[in-house]
């Protein structure tokens, strides 16, 4: 699993295998993530909190 993110646009790219290109960029939407922190609940907004303190 792989994130490409950009900044400007406040959107989340998600690639896994074998499954189509995955876009999110609404603020409450929960992004996934790999299976070792699947207890680890966050959201678009709180990525780009996080990279823009």
């Amino acid at each position: 699993m792989g994130w490409l993110i950009d900044p400007e646009e406040k959107t989340a790219f998600v690639y896994r295998p074998q499954k189509e290109v995955e876009v999110f960029d609404k603020p409450d939407e929960l992004l996934p993530v790999p299976s070792f922190v699947s207890e680890l609940n966050l959201t678009v907004n709180d990525l780009f909190s996080w990279l823009l303190l």
